[in-house]
């Protein structure tokens, strides 16, 4: 089951706070006057008055105190570990102090110039430790976020030619940083990220708190102008950088003169040597555009573009005259954030143009050309060309950012947008493109007819290419026509394994030569440019890659590529030098570093290198960014109640009206800022005390783990791997706690409620591998790295949760959905292409209540819908009772529906009432249709009422059905319905005894819809689920579903199917477990299961492979022990997969 329903199983595990009784009630902490929590505010409120008479220190250092106090007792910073996959993304130390590098492979060229090589990224000071939970709801930070650090390589070369190259890493020091640095923990709270209502709180918050909304993360690019060197994030001003110690040096604001955010991107003018910089801000004006003297000293002109939105234009472009905007259909919005939605958004069908206006134009000298809706934050470069602008991007027809719905975690979101899909050809037909395919990021070209008012587009590569990121060109043809254009390559697989961006190697573009051998369903495509590639050893992956032009060089291409790479299977990191004359073969230098350069966790990048010599000129450096990601937000969905009435007590309500009601540009003077400051901050740690729910030594298992910093080749395997097992990844989802208890909203400091954790189950369709959890989107995921590429909606199509356990339909391919929700429509089913790209068919299936239904089923010609007593009611909760309740004796259905068919078309069912999570198949038998399932009549959610010990409850239900107990215990067996079409008639038996519990069940799935032979399942051990209160498996179990069982007793039931065990050592208990079908297999038992067991007395966790055949029961053929715990979870998929 989903997480969002498995209560009993979230557990907390911050060490730093005090356990306190689960058992703490709620409701009288909303007593402000006898709350004990409140004691320290009080204390703090009577002093206050002691200290009128000295408002201009007094007040501030008092107020700033409340205000810290108020904050610490409402929020608890969690930690969100990363995975496995994304180890490298981890934060590393700062170095002491530079280091000499020496392990160079390779050699320098002669002629390749003395300088330093930077690039910039988040590697957060406090780790995971960036979102948090409070009464007002769930906040966390963007997904790019982190104080930004900067990573150097100095090249210097003495008069014999011999080369010294130094290493230095070191945080950018902002005033914000300074802050919390100083403080020893995090202090902004998010606020771009989370419900609505907490959104709105952490950005007062911080307002008050410390002057400004966000903090100064800084670390998304590195820039030069006039001999300085700079670091930037675009909500907030540049820091000047020492460019010999990195040390930050303070804010770049123009001589005052721009006292607003700066692009990290901004562009050199060519010829002048000016800076074009702009600014967005969420509040008008929204964009403002600059002109920066070429010696850095004065803003020489500065315009507002008059905009009616504020669209996140992550990079401004220049040519010999113009100044060239992207207005993408990405906005943030303050009202819609006011109103319970997102604060961003991106619109696929939405408005998007291009502006061209004059260097020192304004906005009614600015020529907007209309193009197709797209999301492009990278641009490659623009020029002039006769009447024309031709404008060259990387572009996208969706947004990495915001993530969708409502809360759910950024990683569960990624994978499917970075898995590798087969891009399209230009379409208008929005709806028949997939998800894959909008996240494709190609080089696109836009000629803007300056006198015609005509547009031409085109993609520059063809659909066969890989996806290209992170544009840069040789620089000094900035704003002038160029040949030669550079990207990061994409690696869809790592990058969707791991959630994130990962790039494996680089193109070179040439955009004067035609790519003859491109082509598309057997047509020529025409136009396209030719492209090279350099491609990096297998788990190798770049950031930061920039041009360095060769001393004296001629041609555009004289020079080099320079990048760091990491190898994530030696974990050993390097600089990479690349001849750009020779692109495609091995680098002419490798630089082995002596610590790790993360990987940045942004798609926002810019390149940069600088010349060490008399005067600090510019060649290429690099940069990351969390910048545009510095508005996002994850909001409320539009059907849910408003946020002021339903989510806060109504003591709070008072303060959040006036909240609404406070201008969010407004100018506090700093005086009233500190004092507000501290006595928010003193009421929010005086309302709120998170509290930790430990676990008890039988659930220690459940505890989550940290993540690898590296994947691990393991060694210790007992037996062979057999002959005929296929190639490929065993993937298993479930529970990794980060936060616990306080599951209610916070909304006051950095911003985000309800998170989706995609925690449930691992499929896959197309060749795509998605994790899943029903209460929102599939996220894909790589296979190679786990990384989450992001949701899959079937571009748009489907906006609604989605089924953990969708269905292949036999025959055709296309996989079967559904999506419930607790607002109508209560229950759509959807039938998606076989190449995953389209949504074939949808229909509301017009309930009149919410059902819980976890699985659904297919046949050949039929969709199989389990309708039971377990409900979701909003209104019920509204009238204090829970929003999840199961009735005994409800009523219960099966569904009986055409794939393409309506609600009319459903054949309904009568059946005893029951609870059944888990369908092992169904398929067509004559007239019947016929189901199988394990089956209970009790449910495992919503668990006890409030007050009752969830412990002794799920104890007691765990118990087997022999034991003495009042309670219905949750025993799922297998169970069969045989539902004729013709008749309307229903036969219903048990299909196994009652000496074990079985659930999770498993075939082998080339039979899904068809007549089946045979079906696994985990066998529960009662007793340990009892005494642990959390379910655990203690062996496997094979359904002989054509052969009876010959060893029933008289007394028990007849008809009953042949069982036959495998049951773990004592005290060892599997998870995950699945069917991995022989390559040439040819009978439907050839094959094994694959498990991941853990052994509770040695607590060490091993995968088994069992013969799935004739000899199930026997010891298994190969253990293989991991080389650390694997906590329990839910469901296991095994994609085969040639690495």
């Amino acid at each position: 089951m989903a997480s969002s329903y498995q209560v009993p199983f979230q557990v907390n595990c911050s060490f730093q706070k005090p356990s306190i009784s689960p058992n703490f009630d709620v409701s009288k902490a909303t007593h402000l006057s006898s709350s004990f929590k409140f004691k320290p505010f009080l204390r703090e409120f009577k002093q206050l008055a002691f200290r009128v008479d000295h408002v201009s220190k007094a007040v501030k250092n008092t107020t700033i105190k409340l205000l810290d106090a108020f904050v610490d007792s409402a929020f608890e910073f969690v930690d969100i570990p990363l995975l496995q996959s994304q180890s490298n993304f981890a934060p590393v130390d700062e170095l002491r102090e530079a280091a000499l590098v020496t392990n160079i492979q390779g050699q320098f060229p002669s002629d390749f110039p003395e300088g330093v090589y930077i690039r910039n990224g988040p590697n957060p000071l406090f780790g995971g430790l960036k979102s948090t939970k409070s009464v007002f709801g769930r906040s966390s930070p963007m997904w790019v976020e982190g104080e930004g650090m900067l990573h150097a390589l100095y090249f210097s070369k003495d008069i014999n030619g011999g080369w010294t190259v130094i290493y230095n890493n070191r945080h950018v020091e902002t005033e914000t940083f300074k802050l919390e640095k100083q403080r020893n923990k995090p202090s902004f709270l998010p606020a771009v990220e989370g419900d609505s209502l907490a959104v709105l709180a952490s950005y007062m918050l911080n307002l008050l708190r410390f002057g400004k909304p966000y903090k100064n993360s800084c670390n998304t690019s590195v820039f030069e102008h006039s001999g300085k060197v700079y670091s930037s994030v675009e909500n907030d001003l540049p820091q000047e950088i020492d460019i010999f110690t990195l040390e930050a040096l303070g804010d770049w604001d123009v001589n005052g003169e721009w006292n607003r955010p700066f692009t990290a991107h901004p562009k050199r003018a060519p010829g002048t040597g000016e800076l074009v910089t702009m600014g967005m801000t969420v509040i008008k004006p929204f964009i403002e555009v600059g002109v920066i003297s070429a010696d850095g000293k004065q803003l020489v002109h500065r315009t507002d573009l008059k905009l009616d939105r504020c669209p996140l234009c992550h990079e401004i472009g220049v040519t010999m005259r113009y100044n060239v905007f992207m207005d993408c259909p990405l906005t943030a919005d303050i009202d819609r954030l006011l109103h319970g939605g997102q604060l961003l958004k991106y619109e696929r069908e939405g408005n998007a143009r291009i502006g061209i206006m004059p260097r020192y134009g304004d906005s009614d000298s600015i020529q907007w050309f209309q193009v197709k809706p797209n999301c492009t934050f990278h641009l490659i470069n623009c020029f002039e060309e006769g009447d024309e602008v031709i404008v060259w991007g990387s572009r996208a027809l969706e947004s990495v950012i915001p993530v969708p719905g409502s809360g759910s975690e950024k990683f569960e979101w990624f994978p499917p947008k970075f898995r590798p899909g087969k891009p399209i050809e230009e379409s208008d037909n929005m709806d028949a493109i997939s998800d894959e395919e909008l996240m494709f990021n190609r080089p696109y070209e836009w000629r803007l007819n300056m006198r015609t008012g005509h547009v031409q587009e085109r993609n520059l590569t063809g659909p066969n290419e890989f996806p290209m990121e992170f544009p840069f060109i040789n620089q000094a043809f900035t704003g002038l026509k160029n040949k030669y254009g550079y990207t990061q390559v994409s690696h869809c697989g790592s990058s969707s394994d791991a959630g994130m961006g990962r790039f494996r190697g680089l193109a070179k573009l040439y955009f004067e030569e035609q790519n003859p051998g491109i082509s598309l369903e057997g047509k020529q495509v025409e136009g396209l440019i030719k492209v090279e590639y350099h491609m990096f050893e297998e788990n190798t992956f770049c950031s930061g890659a920039a041009f360095v032009p060769k001393e004296g060089g001629v041609e555009e291409d004289d020079g080099w590529i320079i990048t760091f790479v990491h190898h994530e299977d030696t974990n050993i990191s390097q600089a990479y030098i690349i001849d750009t004359k020779n692109f495609s073969s091995e680098a002419v230098a490798k630089i082995t570093l002596p610590c790790r350069v993360p990987d940045v966790l942004n798609l926002t990048s810019h390149n940069q290198a600088i010349e060490l010599v008399e005067k600090i000129q510019m060649i290429p450096i690099m940069a990351t960014a969390a910048s545009f990601m510095a508005f996002k937000v994850h909001c409320s969905s539009a059907q849910k109640p408003s946020i002021w009435d339903n989510h806060v007590p109504h003591h709070f309500k008072p303060f959040l009206r006036k909240l609404q009601q406070l201008p969010l540009g407004m100018d506090i003077s700093k005086a009233v800022k500190n004092t507000s400051v501290k006595l928010l901050d003193a009421f929010v740690d005086s309302t709120f005390e998170f509290i930790d729910q430990p676990l008890l030594p039988s659930q220690s298992n459940f505890a989550p783990v940290d993540e690898r910093k590296d994947a691990i080749v393991i060694t210790s395997i007992e037996g062979d791997i057999p002959d005929g097992f296929p190639e490929g990844v065993y993937l298993r989802n479930g529970l990794n706690i980060i936060f616990h208890l306080f599951y209610a909203n916070q909304l006051l400091r950095f911003g985000q409620v309800n998170r989706f954790l995609s925690n449930t189950n691992v499929i896959e369709h197309s060749g795509r591998v998605y994790s899943i959890s029903e209460t929102d989107l599939p996220q894909e995921i790589d296979m190679l790295t786990l990384k989450t590429l992001g949701g899959w909606d079937f571009n748009g199509a489907w906006n609604r949760p989605f089924t953990s356990h969708p269905k292949k339909a036999p025959g055709t391919g296309e996989l079967v959905i559904m999506g419930i929700n607790p607002t109508k429509p209560y229950v759509e089913v959807g039938v998606i292409s076989a190449d995953g790209k389209k949504l074939v068919h949808r229909v509301d299936l017009k309930l009149n209540s919410c059902t819980l239904t976890h699985e659904l089923s297919v046949t050949q010609r039929y969709n199989i819908f389990m309708d039971y007593a377990l409900t979701v009611d909003i209104g019920r909760l509204v009238g204090g009772g829970q929003v999840v309740q199961y009735d005994k004796e409800g009523c219960a259905r099966i569904c009986v529906m055409p794939r393409y068919g309506d609600a009319d078309s459903i054949k309904w069912f009568q059946v005893k009432p029951n609870c059944t999570f888990h369908i092992i198949n169904s398929f067509e038998d004559g007239d019947e249709v016929v189901i199988r399932g394990c089956r209970a009549l009790e449910s495992v959610i919503p668990g006890p009422d409030q007050g009752m010990d969830r412990f002794e409850w799920f104890s007691r239900k765990f118990r087997h059905l022999d034991q003495s107990t009042e309670d219905e215990v949750i025993f799922p067996r297998p169970y069969e319905w045989r539902l004729n079409m013709k008749t309307g008639h229903v036969k219903e038996r048990n299909l196994t005894g009652t000496q074990f519990t079985m659930d999770f069940p498993l075939i082998n799935v080339a039979f899904t819809g068809l007549k089946n032979k045979y079906g696994y399942a985990q066998v529960r051990d009662c007793i340990a689920s009892s005494n642990s209160g959390m379910a655990k498996y203690g062996g496997l179990a094979k359904l002989s579903f054509d052969e009876p069982n010959t060893s029933i007793s008289m007394q028990q039931e007849e008809g009953l199917i042949k069982e036959e065990y495998h049951m773990l050592e004592e005290n060892t208990f599997c998870t995950g477990a699945t069917f991995v079908p022989k390559e040439g297999g040819s009978e439907e038992d050839d094959g094994w299961i694959i498990t991941f067991v853990h052994n509770e007395d040695t607590n060490t966790s091993q995968v088994l492979i069992i013969d799935a055949g004739k000899n199930f029961s026997g010891e298994p053929i190969a253990k293989i022990t991991l080389p650390c715990r694997v906590p329990y979870g839910f469901h296991g998929a095994y994609i085969p997969l040639k690495l």
